[in-house]
């Protein structure tokens, strides 16, 4: 049972807001949205919730940062006593220092705003590389960063991996997504080594003790975006003798012809949650999400 009362998701995300919904027993209604000539956003939540549960993961996030907290505005005014922003994927992550002088720490700026209107925050494999905990980013709030561990060891299960496969991760920061994955299914795993000298330019290599010949590979990693990471890591897993290969990302963010370079690189398949909408998505998180929010 959940102390929510309905889930309010945004046009693009209504599919899986709605088996959320459906997963929790709640209603699930859309926001309304209008774009003005000059780029201004219009929001229009017509259903009042008392317990709200806003759901929109923020990949391309600034149009819909602001579109989340009007619509926050509107749910308040209307009586909501509760909000939680449930956002699969959390934008604004990575820059949790200042690497040059003059840069921002966008996570303290993003997370200061977004906890000035919800009550809670929910997502999934979020980028905390140097942050212990996500209530850190959302001062005085609730805050859940779900790992999406169960459910990769679920969709590997239906998949019949064998008891050889070996689960592969492209840096150190995707070791614990890694080890609970194997975990769940008795899995050997192994984690790269990552140097990253720009957006597209990325070196991953496997280390010495990895033992891939003729072994089938899963790589796993939380966010894919240009592609070039896994790209990189399927390079050194058929320089190991490993294969066949498929990948798995929680969090699918990439476009053009990225998935036909994944098949020239002799990436069999290539799957997604459904967190962002994607055509790779094949995983869904309700029932992940589903389960934190009856917490």
């Amino acid at each position: 049972m959940t102390r929510y009362t309905g889930v309010y998701a945004f046009p693009e995300s209504a599919d899986a807001a709605e088996r959320l919904a459906d997963r929790l027993g709640l209603p699930c209604f859309t926001a309304e949205l209008h774009r003005f000539p000059d780029g201004e956003s219009l929001v229009r939540c017509p259903e009042r919730v008392e317990r709200a549960i806003l759901y929109r993961s923020l990949d391309n996030p600034n149009d819909k940062l602001i579109e989340i907290v009007l619509a926050a505005s509107v749910l308040r005014r209307e009586g909501a006593k509760e909000l939680c922003l449930v956002a699969p994927y959390m934008a604004y992550m990575r820059q949790d220092a200042v690497f040059r002088p003059g840069e921002p720490v966008s996570q303290k700026v993003i997370g200061a705003w977004l906890a000035q209107h919800f009550d809670r925050i929910v997502c999934v494999e979020p980028h905390l590389h140097r942050t212990g905990q996500l209530d850190e980013v959302f001062p005085g709030r609730a805050a859940d960063a779900l790992s999406a561990a169960p459910v990769l060891a679920e969709r590997l299960g239906a998949w019949g991996v064998t008891p050889d496969t070996v689960l592969v991760g492209p840096d150190e920061e995707s070791a614990p997504l890694i080890e609970a994955t194997a975990a769940g299914l008795g899995l050997s795993w192994t984690v790269a080594g990552k140097e990253r000298r720009g957006d597209r330019d990325v070196t991953v290599t496997l280390p010495e003790t990895a033992d891939l010949a003729g072994r089938p590979v899963v790589i796993l990693d939380d966010v894919v975006s240009s592609g070039e990471t896994i790209l990189s890591s399927a390079r050194a897993v058929v320089a190991r003798g490993g294969g066949p290969m498929r990948v798995i990302g929680v969090h699918a963010l990439h476009a053009g012809d990225v998935a036909t370079r994944f098949a020239a690189a002799g990436i069999e398949a290539f799957e997604s949650c459904d967190g962002v909408p994607h055509a790779s998505n094949a995983i869904p998180l309700a029932p992940l999400l589903a389960e934190a929010l009856k917490r």
